[in-house]
């Protein structure tokens, strides 16, 4: 069956084993949801161990299940406290499923194969083309390599800021400041939301230096690997790609309108919950939730008490995400951009769709609405199912729910730890499904094939 084809290391296991080498390999899509879901089986088996566990716990299965998904899928969604029921060891997983979730697990096994001198194949470097949404395999070990220096370099910075100001103005030891700024600059540049701290990092709500870190960590990491890449290497606006160009305008335009929202509705709002705190305060609130929102879980105010307009602008925030190639999720900026653009083109009458004087492809066009439509339908069916199985639960609550996990985000209205099994295995998937993509999963199990038959066109009533 497979003679055509180069023999795979699973071979010896007969047909089977040739079967299924090839049914992982020759289809990128399906080999990443494989690996993604391995490891947070793994990673979720590791937590269940005593030995990942504080003395005195006995969390179940399905918790450490649910916290290795929200981990390796670098959500920070989670039904227990972390640092209560996990041990170092089980925080160090847990970090480990946070850095092989956010820079891709195909990433750290190319290092792997690199440092130990193996030859990566073509197989490999389509699976990255895959992962980071690339236009061909060719300079993806350069890629690769630039995304473990750019990693190491931004982390250990985070580290040391952070340490420092917990050494300094909180009176750490400088063991556990060190711990504490590893654990935390690895979460916050992989957009994993997950904090040692049982109210998160409300209690650093007014700490400009450490939520100003956090901020920039998240956002270098929201940023994307291959424009991070690009602008290191061109260091001019003009130069960089058009993708750059969106990733590093949506900083200010996404953010800002978002910032100016927020406050009109918390701070100017006479129902707004920061309406009693000065400017600058609730300035300082409202600037760190819109950054988190869009593509971490962190949160320095409680979500509950935020006016039903917020709730929803974090929602439209949550659904865009951050870049393509990033360590955030979403339907992601450029996809968003190339809609709203794509219809603002309709409505004039014009043919092509135009964004700073280039041209975008029609295949990107049709790629960008399949991603927005299966994403809200995937939202809606899961909502749905989450509203039939928790009639206790608000249902605002649970499209919240949702949508964070989709866009592994990781807020949430106080419903994940009210979540039964169902509702957990729900939001697992949810939280994978919006790690690897929409189509992703739908490439998983879908077959390609374009028709070899043509039909006569006909006009349709649209509208």
């Amino acid at each position: 069956m497979f003679s055509h084809k180069r023999r795979s290391p699973l071979a010896r296991f007969g047909r089977v084993g040739e079967l299924m080498y090839h049914q992982l390999f020759d289809k990128p899509a399906r080999f990443i949801a494989t690996g993604f879901t391995l490891t947070i089986l793994l990673g979720g088996f590791l937590l269940w161990l005593p030995i990942s566990q504080q003395e005195g716990q006995d969390i179940s299965f399905i918790d450490c299940l649910f916290v290795a998904t929200s981990a390796g899928t670098v959500t920070g969604l989670s039904t227990i406290n972390i640092a209560e029921a996990f041990n170092l060891f089980g925080q160090l997983i847990m970090m480990l499923l946070i850095q092989v979730g956010g820079l891709g697990f195909m990433t750290i096994a190319l290092v792997l194969l690199s440092v130990t001198g193996r030859k990566i194949g073509i197989r490999q470097r389509i699976i990255i083309q895959e992962m980071f949404n690339l236009d061909s395999p060719g300079g993806t070990i350069r890629l690769v390599r630039n995304i473990i220096v750019t990693t190491v370099l931004v982390e250990i910075v985070g580290m040391f800021l952070i340490a420092l100001d917990l050494f300094i103005q909180y009176k750490y030891s400088f063991g556990k400041a060190l711990y504490y700024g590893l654990f935390h600059a690895v979460s916050a540049f992989n957009n994993a939301g997950f904090a040692l701290w049982g109210d998160n990092l409300i209690g650093f709500q007014q700490d400009t230096t450490f939520i100003l870190t956090i901020a920039a960590l998240l956002m270098i990491g929201g940023l994307g690997f291959t424009v991070i890449a690009d602008i290191a290497g061109k260091r001019s606006f003009k130069k960089i790609s058009l993708h750059s160009k969106l990733m590093v305008l949506s900083l200010f335009v996404i953010n800002g309108l978002g910032v100016l929202a927020m406050m009109l509705y918390e701070w100017v709002s006479h129902l707004g919950s920061l309406r009693d705190e000065s400017f600058f305060h609730a300035l300082h609130i409202v600037f760190f939730q819109v950054v988190t929102t869009r593509t971490a879980g962190f949160q320095t105010i409680d979500l509950t008490t935020m006016v039903p307009l917020s709730i929803g602008l974090m929602m439209v925030l949550m659904y865009i995400g951050a870049g393509s190639a990033s360590t955030g999720s979403g339907i992601k900026v450029t996809t968003a951009a190339v809609i709203l653009k794509n219809v603002w083109t309709y409505l004039r009458g014009q043919r092509e769709t135009v964004l700073m004087r280039r041209t975008v492809q029609a295949q990107a066009i049709q790629k960008a609405y399949a991603i927005a439509v299966f994403s809200l339908l995937f939202i809606a069916l899961i909502t749905t199912l989450l509203a039939l199985s928790q009639p206790n639960l608000s249902f605002i609550g649970l499209f919240f729910e949702t949508v964070s996990a989709f866009g592994t985000v990781g807020l949430s209205l106080n419903v994940t730890p009210e979540l039964n099994s169902f509702g957990k295995f729900l939001i697992m998937f949810m939280m994978l499904l919006g790690r690897v993509g929409s189509l992703t999963i739908l490439f998983t199990f879908a077959t390609q094939r374009d028709r070899t038959i043509r039909y006569p066109k006909e006009n349709m009533l649209i509208g």
